[in-house]
């Protein structure tokens, strides 16, 4: 027997599956206050069961000849005394089902049980674990099974009492059963040497059995080569295949996970089977995985049969049988490309005169001297598909229906039965133009203005026309005694339109679809008197000016018009269609103008647009005592500004420092000046004030200038040598005297806080206050201070920071 590695590949769809070893219901309920259950060393697979008892048994020396069930789960063990006084003794009997283990390797067995009372913990434990025969019927103390083995005494160092985990190994009892095929096992539980005395009795809870066993793995199916399924008959158009087999074992636990397989490939030659070679996985993968494995190079050869078959074998070395064999020839000759034909549509360059867009046509795919093509595959501009050849080497027909006039072409491949593929053939060919003509009888028509058309046939026996205008429901017409017909159409929208037909004859043969289109200028026209619509510098902005709208088409009853993609407006049209409209522009640069115009029908035309430029005539703003974009004064602090005009004839400025809009006459000249104090530090925006100015001519109020600058805050400055703000000082529960000086001229009192409560303290003539604070916490503190005078003007805030030292 030859080993060869060859390749190996595995499945990447496969999920990984949990381990299975997880103990049943019953015993996770048995073991709930007592732990898990111990593991020993074995692979994590197999199947573990907790095996319960068929049949459950208890007797009494006091009633030799009766047997007793368990009682709520429980079974008396040892000496007891009944409510009378008398004295009893029992020993309990436990038999399991084997039947559905034979056959399988045992891993391991172990008994579970437990104590549900004890009559005197004082005493030690001599609970002690038999096999018996198995009992023709249920046990009594007379007729009690011939005991073959004590088998433990269940006295686990440490364990509680009661206890409720009393375990022991049973295995070799169980592989010795299973090996004599006995299709039952029994245990007993009894008191030891002293099993007449009542301090040694208890009750038990019924006995389990924790089994791990494993079966075979099954033998592999699903069985392919070089990408084909197994089948009588096969052929494959490789030297160098793949092999792949589905691997899985029948232990599934209740978790849905499996044993953990590996595979072993054997294939030969069908005619030298001692040539065997077989490969095996060094390592394992989850039941239900797909394994795989690719053939070297150099080894199968063109015209040989070859066989191969494939065994699982799982952690424990339990092997499957062998698969059914998988046998295969390989063919690697690739046939000749095929030869096709039409009558419907002949091969270019010969031209037609039947057929069309639409118009089914027969082709047929030939071997052209290939005896063992199998199928044909074909690919065209209006569809693919493969087709079965009639037999081996045998011809494929196809219907193929084209769907526009001029050339066309189909690709067309052989397929053997070993999956090789030809080169491609090129059939080329034309198919005819059937689509009607149309001719328009009012081409230069407007919107809302009817137009004759006249439908012409493009192929013989036309007997109806289907035509549709633009996404309008398609209508269907009799084609006249020479197989034209008229319509009338009506087009309502601007801008592009279209008609489509097609015909049909009086063999329902389809025609392809001819398209009209025509164009129907439909756009309002803008004009204005003050906006020059070329881009040319416009009005001064501010300055009221009109837009008038005349209609491009037919019962314009309103305009809907916005400026620079803002909020649409909707007027009225008048009597003659137009409309006019006034427009103040109050920013200034490059704007656009679009409008639309509507029918009384809801007919809406294409959008006409203009653009415009607005002059700016935004002032300049000037300050010494508040310079732009830098800090300056602050609360009470009386700024002078400048204003300046941009255009000539200004009569007056609106200015706004954030608290609503006032106004100041402008001088001979055009300028202005005013004087701004502010009462209170913007704290929001950290000190930054806009100020926005436009200036006026008459009614014309131009576009915005903003001057932008920072106010100071002004706040008081705080010293203590108490505290100072570098280093530590003082200390919990240790008052500081701290002097507050104001900035803002004419302060009268100071805010402060210290903590979370704000208060007020007066300030005296030279603008001073000292305050006394006792600091509660070591480390940082924070004093928050701000000033305020009799007027109501308000300073920035401050903090001041320092560091209480620990005493400690």
């Amino acid at each position: 027997m030859n080993v060869n590695r060859g390749s190996t590949s595995v499945s990447t769809t496969r999920r990984r599956r949990a381990p299975r070893r997880l103990l049943g219901t019953g015993l996770a309920a048995l073991l709930s206050t007592t732990g898990v259950l111990p593991i020993t060393g074995q692979p994590a697979s197999a199947v573990e069961n907790y095996v319960r008892p068929v049949a459950v048994t208890w007797t009494d020396n006091a009633r030799p000849t009766s047997s007793f069930p368990a009682e709520d789960g429980a079974l008396p063990v040892g000496t007891w005394q009944s409510t009378d006084g008398d004295k009893h003794t029992s020993r309990a009997y436990f038999t399991f089902d084997l039947t559905p283990y034979l056959g399988q390797r045992i891993i391991s067995a172990r008994t579970v049980a437990g104590e549900r009372s004890v009559n005197n913990c004082d005493k030690p434990r001599e609970l002690q674990l038999w096999r018996t025969e198995n009992p023709a019927s249920a046990p009594t103390w007379k007729s009690a099974p011939t005991a073959v083995k004590k088998l433990a005494d269940l006295d686990v160092p440490g364990a509680p009492c009661p206890s409720n985990y009393l375990t022991t190994l049973v295995t070799d009892e169980v592989r010795e059963a299973i090996a004599a095929k006995q299709s039952k096992i029994t245990f007993m539980l009894r008191i030891g040497e002293h099993e007449n005395g009542v301090h040694w009795g208890r009750r038990v809870n019924v006995l389990g059995v924790s089994l791990e066993h494993n079966h075979a793995p099954n033998a592999p199916t699903k069985l392919s080569a070089g990408g084909l399924a197994c089948r009588d008959d096969l052929f494959i158009g490789t030297t160098r295949p793949e092999f792949q087999a589905d691997v899985t074992d029948p232990d599934v636990n209740e978790t849905g996970g499996g044993d953990q397989l590996k595979a072993t490939f054997a294939w030969w030659p069908v005619d030298r089977p001692t040539e065997r070679t077989e490969f095996e996985y060094s390592y394992t993968m989850p039941s239900g995985s797909r394994f795989r494995y690719s053939v070297p190079d150099g080894v199968m050869v063109h015209g040989g049969t070859y066989a191969f078959s494939v065994r699982a074998t799982d952690q424990y070395g339990d092997t499957s049988d062998w698969s059914p064999q998988c046998r295969f020839t390989v063919d690697t000759r690739v046939p000749a490309a095929p030869a096709v034909s039409s009558t419907d549509y002949p091969a270019a360059p010969e031209q037609p005169n039947s057929g069309g867009p639409g118009i089914p046509g027969t082709f047929t795919f030939a071997p052209n001297g290939s005896d063992d093509v199998v199928s044909y595959q074909y690919w065209g501009w209006n569809g693919s598909g493969t087709v079965a050849a009639d037999g081996p080497g045998g011809t494929g027909t196809v219907t193929y229906t084209p769907q526009s006039p001029g050339y066309h072409r189909l690709e067309v491949v052989s397929v053997d039965r070993a999956g090789n593929h030809s080169t491609t053939r090129m059939y080329e060919f034309y198919v005819r133009q059937t689509a009607p003509q149309i001719t328009d009888g009012n081409p230069t028509g407007a919107i809302g203005e009817p137009r004759e058309l006249t439908f012409t046939p493009g192929m013989e026996n036309v007997v109806e026309y289907t035509w549709q205008l633009n996404d309008g429901e398609p209508a269907t017409v009799r084609a006249d005694a020479d197989g034209t017909t008229k319509v009338t159409v009506t087009p309502r929208r601007g801008g592009g339109n279209k008609v489509t037909v097609t015909s049909r004859t009086s063999d329902d043969l389809p025609s392809g679809t001819a398209e009209y289109h025509f164009y129907l200028a439909s756009a309002p026209t803008i004009s204005s008197p003050d906006f020059p619509l070329d881009g040319s510098d416009g009005p001064l902005a501010g300055t009221p000016s009109t837009f008038t709208f005349a209609p491009g088409m037919p019962g314009v009853t309103e305009y809907v018009w916005s400026v620079s993609g803002d909020e649409q407006h909707t007027v009225t049209a008048k009597e003659d269609g137009t409309a006019t409209v006034t427009y103040t522009p109050t920013e200034a640069g490059f704007q656009w103008i679009e409008v639309f115009s509507r029918t009384a029908e809801g007919d809406e035309s294409e959008t006409g647009s203009g653009y415009f430029v607005v002059f700016s005539h935004a002032p300049q703003v000037s300050s010494t005592d508040y310079p732009m974009y830098r800090e300056a004064g602050g609360p009470g602090v009386t700024g002078r500004f400048n204003f300046h005009p941009a255009h000539e004839g200004v009569t007056g400025y609106v200015y706004d420092f954030g608290d609503g809009g006032q106004t100041v006459a402008a001088a001979a000249d055009g300028t202005a000046t005013i004087n701004w104090t502010p009462r209170s530090y913007p704290a929001d925006t950290r000190g930054l004030v806009r100020l926005k100015v436009r200036e006026k001519i008459g009614d014309i109020v131009s576009d915005e200038t903003e001057y932008a600058f920072y106010l100071g805050k002004l706040a008081p400055a705080v010293t203590s040598e108490d505290y100072p703000p570098s280093g530590e000082a003082g200390g919990p529960g240790v008052a500081g005297r701290f002097t507050l000086t104001a900035h803002v001229p004419g302060t009268t009192e100071f805010v402060y806080r210290y903590g979370t409560q704000e208060k007020i303290v007066p300030a005296g003539a030279d603008g001073t206050a000292t305050i006394t604070l006792t600091p509660t916490e070591v480390g940082g503190n924070y004093l928050y201070v701000s000033s305020r005078t009799d007027s109501g003007i308000t300073s920035g805030e401050d903090v001041y920071y320092f560091t209480v030292a620990n005493p400690g």
